[in-house]
């Protein structure tokens, strides 16, 4: 790839930099690793240890839902052992935890001479939403693996695109870089991938995860069923009755009572129905009772999360509110 920049009356030639080492590109990257995905990555590490690799990730990000994203750069073209070692760093990510990503980003913050209080904040902080939107157990749920390397190696791309055939979020970029008067210019391709991740995002009626939902759409988008809709409405007026607190949230409204989290809810993308996360302590009995009443009962860290399709699961789900709610006035 040729890159010309105007010259006052002519078009001047720039010439191919090679980086002399590889760590000065991961320098660039590690400041600003835009350029990687189009996305804005939040970088927690640079070289972290993992049990599945005597080798050391060069960058290793979060994106906005909280996927790891390992990032491997070559200087020249890789070889085929880059797939396998980008591999081995995707089966050590996918083992970490939450409590050992906060680390690397505590260790990573103290090396780059920036303060630290949790991963969750320095997440929000970045990603610019409000901390406790996305919760710890949402990170790490994927991990999305970026090989970079000047130009293209043909048996790499077979490798990598019968790999991503199979499902597998893997993005192969080809970049090159050029001299110029005070500055480094790059040019990067994507080769391969960049989608997968983007289309699972969650769409509601043409919302992205990253809108705030508030009431007026909440409804909107059940419009369409007329039977939920009167559900959802009767809802609502008893959230109102009790006392609560709407809150708009990313992709979903918020309730809260007492300065306290009692519901999250958001509707389906068919408007089938809508789900309901209750913040709340329940016994074992009292979940065995919630599977057999209501639909896609789910047990989380925070409490329970079930699907509301018809007046009889609103009528079901205000007991389970009303025993949570009086446990966090009383």
């Amino acid at each position: 790839m040729e890159v010309y920049r105007w010259e006052e009356r002519k078009f001047g030639r720039l010439e191919p930099l090679r980086f002399s080492e590889e760590r000065e590109f991961e320098d660039l990257l590690e400041k600003d690793a835009t350029l990687v995905l189009g996305e804005p990555l939040c970088i927690i590490s640079r070289q972290p240890p993992l049990s599945t690799s005597k080798q050391k990730i060069d960058l290793l990000a979060l994106d906005r839902q909280g996927n790891c994203v390992i990032i491997e750069l070559k200087r020249g073209k890789p070889s085929r052992t880059a797939i396998t070692q980008i591999l081995e760093y995707a089966a050590g990510v996918s083992q970490l935890s939450f409590i050992e990503l906060e680390q690397l980003a505590y260790r990573w913050c103290q090396q780059q001479g920036k303060e630290f209080s949790t991963l969750t904040a320095m997440h929000s902080e970045f990603f610019g939403y409000e901390p406790g939107d996305i919760r710890k157990s949402a990170f790490n749920q994927k991990q999305r693996l970026v090989l970079i390397s000047e130009g293209v190696d043909t048996r790499v791309l077979e490798v990598a695109e019968y790999l991503r055939a199979l499902g597998l979020d893997l993005t192969y970029i080809s970049y090159f870089s050029y001299h110029a008067p005070d500055e480094i210019l790059v040019a990067t391709e994507t080769v391969l991938g960049g989608t997968i991740v983007k289309e699972e995002e969650r769409n509601y009626g043409g919302r992205t995860t990253q809108q705030f939902m508030t009431l007026t759409s909440f409804v909107e988008l059940l419009q369409v069923n007329e039977e939920l809709l009167q559900v959802a409405n009767e809802f609502v007026e008893y959230v109102d009755t009790c006392g609560a607190t709407l809150r708009p949230r990313i992709a979903k409204l918020r309730m809260t009572i007492g300065g306290r989290w009692w519901l999250d809810t958001y509707p389906s993308r068919r408007a089938t129905h809508f789900r309901v996360d209750v913040h709340g302590d329940f016994t074992p009995l009292h979940i065995v009772e919630c599977r057999a009443n209501l639909p896609n009962v789910t047990v989380k860290n925070f409490g329970i999360s079930f699907n509301v399709a018809t007046k009889a699961h609103l009528d079901y789900a205000i007991e389970i509110f009303e025993r949570v709610r009086n446990a966090i006035l009383f």
